[in-house]
C-alpha cells in the first residue's frame, strides 16, 4: 500500500463517510498524515485510488460512491450482482467497419455527453462546423461568456493498446483555454475507459517538448496497466470528473 492509499484509509476511517479526493488530500496534509512535494497532490490521490479500484476490482478496499468521491467498503454496504455459473453471458461483437473519422465522432460525442451531464456547474457544448483549427468541442459555462476549446484525441482497442494519439503541432494553440482530452474507447465494453487525461495545451507542449518525433507532430502514449505512473499522471481523472476539471481550468484564466 502506498502513502496516498494509506493516508486515504486513515482519513476515511476518521470521517466515516465517502469524501471527494480533494477533501481527502486536504485533510491528510492538514493532519500531517500525508507529506508530498508534488504541485497537485489531489490529482495523485485521485489517480492512486482509481487505479486501486481498477487493478484490484472487488478486492479493493475502496469504492467510488459517485464521481470524484471515494469511500471504504468496510463502512458501507456494496451491492454486487452475482452471475450464476450457469448463466450464459452474451458477448456483443463490435463492428470492425468503422473508419477513423467515425470513431473520432463517437469519441467526441461521448466527451460532449460527459461535459453536459456531469459537473457542479452546467456546461453547454457546441461542435464547430469545421475542425481545421484542431477544435472539436467548444464548452461554454451556462449563463456566462466563458469558453474552453477542446481537442479530443481517441484510441480504440480491446485493452491491449492503450492511449496512443498523434497531435499535429499546428493544431495546438499554446493557450490555457485550449485543452486536449485523451480518451480510450474500450471495444470490449463498448464505452470509454474510466480514466481519461485532460491536459491544457501549454502543459502538453511542455511534457512532449524533448521527445523524438516526426517534424510537426507530438505523440501521446500511455499504457492501460499503470496510467497513474506516466508523466501525465497529474492530468489523469475519472471520466465523470471532466466537466469539473474544465471549470477549474476556466477559473484560473
Amino acid at each position: 500500500m502506498n502513502k496516498f492509499n494509506d493516508s486515504a484509509i486513515q482519513i476515511l476511517k476518521e470521517t466515516d463517510k465517502p469524501l471527494h479526493y480533494k477533501e481527502i488530500t486536504r485533510l491528510a496534509i492538514d493532519k500531517g498524515i500525508l507529506q508530498t512535494m508534488g504541485a497537485t497532490p489531489w490529482a495523485t490521490m485521485n489517480a492512486q485510488l482509481s487505479m486501486d479500484i481498477i487493478n484490484n476490482g472487488e478486492s479493493s478496499i475502496f469504492y467510488r460512491a459517485q464521481p470524484g468521491f471515494f469511500g471504504l467498503k468496510t463502512q458501507g454496504i456494496i451491492k454486487h450482482v452475482k452471475v450464476s455459473a450457469k448463466t450464459k453471458i452474451i458477448k456483443h461483437k463490435v463492428t470492425d467497419s468503422l473508419n477513423t473519422k467515425q470513431k473520432g465522432d463517437i469519441a467526441e460525442a461521448r466527451v460532449a455527453e460527459l461535459l453536459t451531464l456531469y459537473g457542479v456547474e452546467g456546461l453547454s457544448c457546441y461542435r464547430p462546423i469545421s475542425d481545421d483549427e484542431g477544435i472539436d468541442i467548444i464548452a461554454k459555462r451556462r449563463e456566462k461568456l466563458e469558453v474552453a476549446y477542446i481537442q479530443v484525441k481517441s484510441s480504440f482497442g480491446y485493452k491491449d493498446r492503450g492511449f496512443v494519439s498523434t497531435v499535429r503541432e499546428k493544431q495546438i494553440k499554446n493557450k490555457e483555454r485550449m485543452i486536449l482530452v485523451f480518451v480510450y474507447f474500450d471495444l470490449s465494453e463498448g464505452d470509454l475507459f474510466d480514466q481519461i487525461f485532460c491536459i491544457p495545451a501549454p502543459d502538453f507542449l511542455r511534457l512532449t517538448a524533448n521527445e523524438d518525433k516526426k517534424p510537426g507532430e507530438r505523440v501521446f502514449t500511455v499504457g492501460l496497466r499503470n496510467p497513474d505512473k506516466s508523466k501525465y499522471s497529474e492530468f489523469m481523472i475519472e471520466k465523470r470528473e471532466l466537466a469539473n476539471r474544465i471549470i477549474e481550468i476556466m477559473d484560473k484564466l
